[in-house]
C-alpha cells in the first residue's frame, strides 16, 4: 500500500494526507484488489468515505508528488505504522503504475471520487525490458503546471501484472491535495471510476510483452488502461 506521500521530496506521516483504507473482505490490509468495476477500485477498500480522517497537502502546480510503498502483512488486521525499511518495503511486484486526479466539487473530505478523473502519468518499462517501478521505494508524478487551482484527489495505482485473464492484481490509494498556482488548463480526456475492463491489454498483458528476455518495443510502448495522459 501507499500510506505516505512525498511533496517535492518532503515525506509525510502515515495517513497524514492519504485516505486510510479499510480491511478487505477477508480482513487484511492492502491485499490485492480485483474489483475492476466496484468501489474499492476508486481509492482502495472503503476509502471513498474516509476523507474526514485525512489532512490536505498543499502542492503547487508543476511540483512532484510521490507515493511511497509499504509491504502488507500476512496476518489479519491493520498494518501497524512503522518507519520505511528498504529490506522489506518498496514496490516488490513487477508491473506498471499510474496516477490520476479528480477535482472535488465542494469539500474534499466529503468527495467520494464519483466525478471526472484525468490521468497525469504512467510508470511503464522505458527500456522495453524492466518495469521502471521495480524495487523502487516510491513512484513519482508531476502535477501538470497548468492544473487549475483547487481541491483534488490524487489517485495512485500499481499493477502486479499478469498475462493470464483476471490475474493482474491492483493496489490503489488516494491522497487529498490543494493545488495552488495560476493554472488555467482544461484537464482531459476524463473518465469515471470504477471503469476498467479486465480484458484491457494494459491489465491482461499480452504474452509477448510478459517477462521478455531482450528489450521489447511492444513493452516499451506499454499504454496503461484508461485515458491518454494529460500533461497540461
Amino acid at each position: 500500500g501507499f500510506p505516505v506521500v512525498l511533496i517535492n521530496g518532503v515525506v509525510s506521516k502515515w495517513w497524514e494526507f492519504v485516505r486510510p483504507t479499510a480491511l478487505n473482505s477477508a480482513g487484511y490490509t492492502w491485499f490485492p484488489d480485483y474489483s475492476w468495476d466496484s468501489e474499492p477500485m476508486i481509492c482502495g477498500w472503503g476509502a471513498t468515505k474516509t476523507g474526514n480522517q485525512t489532512g490536505t497537502a498543499k502542492i503547487e502546480a508543476g511540483s512532484v508528488i510521490g507515493f511511497r510503498a509499504f509491504a502488507a502483512s500476512y496476518k489479519p488486521g491493520y498494518v501497524p505504522v512503522r518507519e520505511f525499511d528498504p529490506a522489506m518495503d518498496g514496490i516488490g511486484h513487477l508491473g506498471p503504475g499510474q496516477a490520476y486526479m479528480s477535482k472535488a466539487p465542494g469539500a474534499i473530505e466529503d468527495y467520494e471520487g464519483d466525478g471526472d478523473w484525468f490521468k497525469i502519468g504512467t510508470s511503464g518499462a522505458s527500456d522495453g525490458m524492466h518495469w521502471d517501478s521495480d524495487r523502487q521505494p516510491e513512484m513519482n508524478f508531476t502535477i501538470p503546471a497548468s492544473t487549475p487551482p483547487g481541491l483534488y484527489l490524487v489517485r495512485v495505482e500499481h499493477f502486479n501484472i499478469s498475462p493470464y485473464f483476471n490475474q493482474t492484481q491492483m493496489f490503489v490509494n488516494c491522497a487529498q491535495v490543494e493545488v495552488t498556482g495560476s493554472g488555467d488548463g482544461t484537464p482531459g480526456p476524463t473518465v469515471k471510476l470504477p471503469g476498467y475492463d479486465p480484458a484491457d491489454p494494459g491489465i491482461w498483458l499480452p504474452q509477448a510483452m510478459y517477462n521478455p528476455y531482450k528489450p521489447s518495443d511492444l513493452l516499451k510502448a506499454y499504454k496503461g488502461p484508461g485515458p491518454d495522459i494529460w500533461t497540461g
